[in-house]
């Protein structure tokens, strides 16, 4: 059975928290940006790191509590489609309805928004991840994370058990070969791999498969790359993401216990409710020509697209978990 880890759910909302800050204080919503935060809350990008950070700890740790089994690859495969897939499916058709709703109310897109259009490419890539293969674009920008997550989740189904063999070799030579295709220049999981790493090296730890030696080499090897590969803050954020876990905190506060929960719903929606909230807000509540006023608008938007998430997360994510749940692996 797995135990429920509550600074995870912390992580995770102060990581889903900091994305819509950035995206609102930067680049999504015209008419409050640049303010007074938009430096501060420039850093909010790197909460993706964290979440991968996360991944890396978190999946396989599910994984192998619940037994996984190679013949169960399939099944655990459908298990995540079934759980990430059908929200962020919803989340698509929320930009859809907002592309239009502009071009029928104001007779043109919204400025900034980028549209692929709708063709066999971009459906085909947005629905299975893959756009940067198929020379399209992301209905939804931020689902670029899904991609990565998604070939994490193909890679860690088929490495699980090679790392969970109690073999220091065989954990070794797989972490290394992941550090080093991480100088892959090309859109894949490898690029971001050092992060995922990390996450591994915890889940080891914690369940005590590896010798602690191994995992003291493993780690300062994945600073290296982690540092070498990226840019001084999303190692920093990797790294603050690392020790955060590894020291197994224990917080219990009801506002990031909550952001936690709903942070996939927050991380997928955001940016077309933001969109929304705006076109409407700016007409009715017209102060975002002043500094103050933009940061006022911020946190207006900013608690919107939160109730949203919440509504989001108990009406459509919530009962997807349940059907993940219901796909049961033979030996779990």
């Amino acid at each position: 059975m797995k135990k429920h880890i509550k600074i995870l759910d912390l992580l995770r909302g102060l990581a889903a928290l900091g994305v819509v800050l950035f995206h609102f204080s930067n680049s999504t919503l015209p008419t409050i940006k640049p303010n007074y935060l938009t430096n501060l809350f420039f850093y909010g990008q790197y909460g993706v790191q964290v979440f991968f950070v996360i991944s890396g700890f978190v999946i396989p740790y599910s994984m192998y509590r619940a037994n996984y089994h190679p013949t169960n690859y399939f099944k655990y495969l459908l298990k995540r489609f079934v759980r990430i897939c059908p929200p962020s499916y919803v989340a698509i058709l929320l930009t859809f309805i907002l592309y239009f709703s502009a071009i029928i109310i104001v007779n043109r897109p919204i400025d900034g928004m980028q549209w692929p259009g709708v063709n066999f490419n971009s459906i085909l890539g947005n629905l299975t991840y893959t756009v940067p293969y198929l020379n399209t674009d992301w209905f939804n920008p931020v689902f670029w994370t899904l991609a990565i997550e998604f070939q994490f989740y193909i890679l860690i189904g088929l490495l699980l058990p090679i790392i969970t063999a109690r073999k220091d070799y065989l954990i070794a030579l797989s972490f290394i070969a992941i550090l080093l295709l991480g100088y892959i220049n090309y859109f894949s999981f490898f690029k971001y791999g050092s992060f995922f790493v990390l996450g591994m090296i915890l889940f080891l730890r914690k369940e005590a498969l590896s010798s602690n030696s191994l995992l003291l080499v493993l780690t300062f090897l994945s600073f290296v790359f982690c540092f070498h590969q990226n840019n001084l803050a999303e190692f920093l954020f990797g790294l603050l993401s690392f020790v955060v876990i590894f020291l197994e905190f224990n917080p219990d506060y009801r506002i990031t216990n909550h952001l936690g929960k709903i942070s996939y719903s927050l991380y997928i929606t955001h940016s077309a409710i933001g969109l929304m909230a705006e076109i409407v807000l700016k007409r009715i509540i017209p102060i975002h020509g002043s500094d103050i006023g933009k940061i006022i608008m911020l946190g207006i938007y900013t608690i919107i697209v939160i109730i949203f998430a919440t509504i989001f997360y108990k009406l459509i994510e919530k009962p997807f978990i349940i059907y993940s749940k219901a796909v049961k692996m033979k030996n779990a």
